[in-house]
Order: C-alpha cells, then structure tokens, then sequence
C-alpha cells in the first residue's frame, strides 16, 4: 500500500523537487501551494500527484485540505512543511509588521499545520513530521535577522515537539539547507535600505551570497525523500557543505563564550 505525504509550498523550488521526488517513489502526493495554476507541467506525467490550494496561514483551509486527504487516503504518513518566505533587511529597517508577518506565515502557518495532521498521528501512533528549517536557525546572518529568528523558532518548537511526541510512534526531522539557489531567492520580501551605516552588512552578505558554494536542489531532495518515513530518521538533516561550517561555526563560538564566563556562571549556583 502506498505511503500518503502532504507538501505545503510546492509551486517552486524545493517543494516542486520533492514533489516529483515522492512521485518518483510512488507515494501519494499532494502537493499543495497558494496558486495550483502555478503547478507547471512537471507534475502532470505523474498521476499520483494531487495539487490542492493551501494557505498555510488560513486556519480554515489548512483543515479542510487535511480533511479531504484523510478522506481520500485514509491517512497522512508524512507531513511536509516546506511553505515560506524570507523577509530581508536590517533589524533597524524592518518593521514590526513585516516582522509579524514573517512570523504568521514561517512559524504559525507551520505550527497551525501540524496541530491538524497530529490527532490522527497520535491515533495511528505513527507519522514523520519533516520541517524545512534553515542553517540560518542555526547561526543568524546579517541583513536577515528576522527570517533566521523564525527559523530559529521553527528549529525551537521541532525539538520540544519530538520530545512530546517521542513515544508516541512520531518522528520529527529538522532539514536545514545553506547554500541553494531556488525559486526561494524570488519569494523574499526586501527592504530598502535608507541607513548608509549599514551598507557595510548588505556588502558582506552580497559578497557571501557570491563566493558561497551552492548545492544540488535535486541531490538535496532526493536525501530528504530517502529518509521520510523511515523507522530511525534523523533528528537534524544539514543539507549543503556550506551549512556545516555555518554550523560547527556557530556551536564552537557558543562553547567558547560559555567557557569563558564559566567563572560567572558557577559563581551564581
């Protein structure tokens, strides 16, 4: 019996690849984005793929959509959340409401998603729950603070879950890519910058964003297909050479600001 997915954000990039990734395998597909208009022909040899409308930030669609998947298939095995934006500028520079809107979509439209796939999977005592996060949960980049502060609360709310949910037959994986070029890169919000003090971050950014390594959208998702629903999968699946420096970057520097003050710290035991 073939295996049933749900993928949120499917029209581009890294949901358009792991939709014909799962295809591939002979999975139930449904692949689901704002506008199924912009499904593109790439879907259309596979017949198993089912494109449905979702805004993730609709509460009343998100349900409806995980109503007529279980009616259909009877269950989800897997669910995908892949749905997101990046919202760009300085932390000075952008506004609290772009900042609550990067939120509502990156963290809530999440969170709201998988309250309403979670009731059967704790019923089946079965599922896998793939979260693509980012590295930049992991270690924040300038010009970016807000997209990778709600990463950094997707990777947050993934772990307390898994521990929730860890006995329960429920399987979390945090996929954290860096370094790949994607449709993504035409979905992010920009602010205009109008403080020359900061031309210094957006120059180092741009010049990250030239010299970095870039990864295979194709190879990358195949890894990530390879793993959903399998009996042990990871926790964390970095995907892209560059976001294990970012990573081991970042973690080191941790380690190292709290061996610093550990006098500090032990002083207020």
């Amino acid at each position: 019996m073939s295996k049933t997915i749900l993928i949120t954000g499917t029209s581009t990039g890294f949901g358009k690849e792991l939709a014909l990734q799962f295809a591939k395998r002979h999975w139930n597909v449904v692949a689901t984005m704002r506008d199924p208009q912009k499904a593109g022909p790439a879907f259309d040899q596979y017949p198993n793929i089912q494109v449905l409308a979702l805004d993730i930030t609709n509460q009343e669609m998100v349900h409806q959509v995980v109503h007529t998947v279980t009616s259909q298939y009877g269950r989800i095995d897997v669910l995908l959340n892949n749905a997101g934006y990046a919202q760009a500028g300085v932390f000075e520079e952008v506004t609290v409401e772009q900042a609550r809107w990067q939120y509502e979509t990156n963290v809530f439209g999440v969170m709201g998603t998988i309250q309403a796939v979670l009731p059967q999977m704790r019923k089946n005592r079965s599922g896998h729950i793939i979260n693509i996060s980012s590295m930049g949960g992991v270690q924040s980049l300038p010009t970016l603070p807000i997209y990778c502060s709600s990463k950094a609360a997707l990777e947050n709310l993934s772990e307390g879950l898994a521990a929730e949910v860890k006995e329960l037959g429920i399987n979390i994986t945090l996929v954290e890519p860096a370094g790949f070029k994607t449709g993504f890169q035409g979905n992010t919000q920009e602010v205009k910058s109008d403080i020359p003090d900061y031309q210094a971050a957006y120059d180092w950014y741009n010049e990250l964003a030239k010299t970095a390594p870039y990864g295979d959208v194709e190879k990358a998702m195949s890894a990530v297909a390879d793993i959903a629903g399998t009996d042990n999968p990871p926790r964390r699946l970095a995907l892209g050479s560059m976001g294990l420096v970012m990573a081991r970057t970042q973690l080191n520097s941790m380690l190292e600001e709290y061996e610093k003050w550990e006098h500090i710290t032990a002083s207020a035991d």
